[in-house]
């Protein structure tokens, strides 16, 4: 009997030794997350939109003339991508749950920069993790959405998966699947501005035959007819070339301006970095020699590559800056977000 009360008071007495110590070393929500995420676009005119936390609180700001915070959600919630109107005066968000599960939903509003005016355009029992305005159709909103959120093999961690691609037209209130593809992983989605056509980053699994297989594919962009989403095209690119991520094509150079993998540090950690493909010369060139992690190229009417770099990757916490250069990797410099 004594040995059991004894037993007893033993379990207690950690117990609440661990308790003390979680409430004193408890993290709060700022240290959890803080500062500039990866979400980011550029209007027509210039007006930079981005998500920043503070306070492991998401905010949508617009930098025009001056700083507006245009949005601020709870710390339970996330903002997994964005897009401005080309019209400048509205902007696209999908809001999300900031710990993902299997029932998570996705809520894409639209909010008027002028009157403040936020609406819900729609709803899904899914996860939208991109946005992207057809440059033919301002009322087109095309859309990656993971179909799932589980282990997609056993032992594996949670994440999404079973991509495909959809579109909304925000007149008509009329959503559209694309495709039926149900893929592992789909990124960079971009509307081409002369065809109907899409183009995506995803595994290039076509010759894939058994699950061992899957090891040697390489990540690689393609183009997807909307009229013949079955008959998608591999962008051509040299063999050689390793996986390649986050991307923008600039056609009237006739080049791909592309994220990968440059090398690693002195910790042995991969550093990312841009490159570029010139189908006339056939040459690739590396863009950026920032020795960081550069992620989520986009081209803009002013003759710009916008790009995010986290200077601390692999990092407790990612420590991220908006820069901008020449399409050739000239003129490389940060983007002030704050005066």
């Amino acid at each position: 009997m004594r040995k059991t009360i004894l037993f007893t008071g033993i379990i207690a007495l950690v117990t609440g030794v661990c308790l003390l110590l979680g409430f004193t070393y408890r993290v709060s929500d700022a240290e959890k997350q803080q500062g500039l995420t990866g979400q980011f676009d550029v209007s027509v005119k210039g007006d930079i939109a981005y998500v920043t936390y503070e306070e492991g609180k998401p905010m949508l700001y617009v930098r025009s003339d001056d700083l507006k915070m245009v949005v601020q959600l709870s710390s339970k919630e996330s903002i997994l991508d964005l897009a401005m109107m080309p019209d400048g005066k509205n902007v696209l968000y999908v809001k999300s749950d900031k710990d993902l599960n299997a029932h998570s939903r996705s809520v894409i509003h639209q909010i008027d920069l002028e009157t403040g005016n936020d609406k819900v355009l729609f709803t899904k029992d899914a996860i939208v993790m991109e946005l992207f305005i057809d440059p033919k159709d301002a009322n087109q909103v095309f859309y990656l959405q993971a179909n799932q959120y589980s282990q997609y093999s056993p032992g594996a961690s949670l994440f999404p998966h079973d991509f495909d691609i959809y579109s909304y037209d925000i007149k008509k209130n009329k959503q559209v699947q694309h495709t039926e593809l149900k893929k592992y992983s789909m990124s960079s989605l971009q509307v081409s501005n002369r065809e109907e056509a899409v183009y995506i980053q995803m595994d290039d699994d076509t010759d894939v035959q058994a699950a061992e297989d899957a090891f040697e594919t390489k990540g690689r962009v393609f183009k997807i007819p909307l009229a013949n989403p079955d008959r998608e095209m591999v962008i051509s690119i040299p063999e050689v070339t390793g996986d390649l991520y986050d991307f923008v094509l600039i056609s009237d150079r006739s080049e791909l301006v592309y994220q990968a993998v440059a090398g690693t540090n002195s910790e042995g950690i991969y550093e990312y970095e841009l490159f570029s493909y010139n189908w006339d010369t056939q040459s690739i060139t590396q863009l950026t020699h920032l020795h960081a992690y550069v992620e989520y190229p986009i081209f803009r009417s002013d003759g710009k590559v916008y790009f995010m770099v986290d200077k601390n990757f692999g990092g407790m916490r990612p420590d991220n800056s908006l820069y901008r250069m020449n399409p050739d990797g000239s003129d490389v410099e940060q983007v002030k977000l704050v005066e």
